[in-house]
């Protein structure tokens, strides 16, 4: 089996694809979500087709952030990890030094 270092290089890890909530609870809150956005853009299309079209864009905006968010947790989070890795290591090798020491 190949590292994930190689995966990674290799283009055959891709690791924005892979984020989807496994819970239950997501998976609803995102139907639900789903169904008032559609509802709500109905009624306001309804009332005045120029506001719906507005919202409906407005709302096009903000989803295109989404994912410059995710790659900037997926960012911090690899690089919170990382650190705890060197600061795990670090300590382990502070430990080890400090026993040779004595």
């Amino acid at each position: 089996m190949k590292s994930i270092l190689q995966q990674l290089y290799d283009g055959e890890l891709y690791p924005a694809e892979q984020l989807c909530s496994q819970l239950e609870e997501y998976r609803e809150k995102r139907g639900q979500y789903s169904s008032n956005y559609e509802n709500f853009l109905q009624k306001l299309s309804s009332m005045n087709p120029q506001l719906g079209e507005q919202f409906s864009q407005i709302m096009e905006e903000q989803m295109e952030l989404i994912p410059y968010e995710g790659s900037e947790l997926f960012i911090n989070g690899f690089r919170m990890g990382a650190k705890m890795m060197l600061e795990i290591l670090w300590q382990k090798d502070m430990e080890t030094s400090e026993k040779i020491k004595v």
